[in-house]
């Protein structure tokens, strides 16, 4: 019994073939990311099927802050000329507001810095980078 519940929720993960490419660090480290992604699903996708008061975040990596196609950024957003990497992602993910002044993002951010490289580390494997 414990084995099919067990496959069972393996098969129920959306990750389980990213996670199955981890070793137990990486693996730790993902589900620690993908919980700290948990208030992002509220205003974000992650494959950018759904429309939402935020933008998607597929293609993040690499993308043009600002640049996703059909959604109504901010003017602060637009001109802000930064591309999101993970030292971006970092100081956007820390302090929204002092790292592009007049963004509409009004989450309050991720204080913890290992908990934001845990998040950065789980959105760069489940939305393809731009550049790739």
């Amino acid at each position: 019994m414990l084995a099919l519940t067990a496959a069972m929720m393996i098969g129920c993960d959306s990750y389980s073939e990213v996670r199955a490419g981890l070793d137990a660090a990486g693996r730790e480290r993902f589900t620690r990311g993908q919980r700290a992604a948990t208030p992002c699903w509220t205003c974000h996708d992650v494959t950018g099927t759904s429309i939402k008061i935020g933008p998607g975040l597929q293609n993040l990596i690499g993308r043009r802050a600002g640049a996703e196609p059909g959604f109504p950024h901010s003017a602060a957003m637009r001109s802000s000329g930064i591309t999101w990497n993970e030292r971006t992602l970092d100081a956007f993910l820390s302090d929204g507001q002092g790292f592009i002044p007049g963004n509409k993002m009004i989450g309050s951010g991720v204080p913890d810095p290992r908990l934001r490289m845990d998040l950065i580390f789980f959105l760069r494997l489940v939305t393809p980078a731009a550049d790739e």
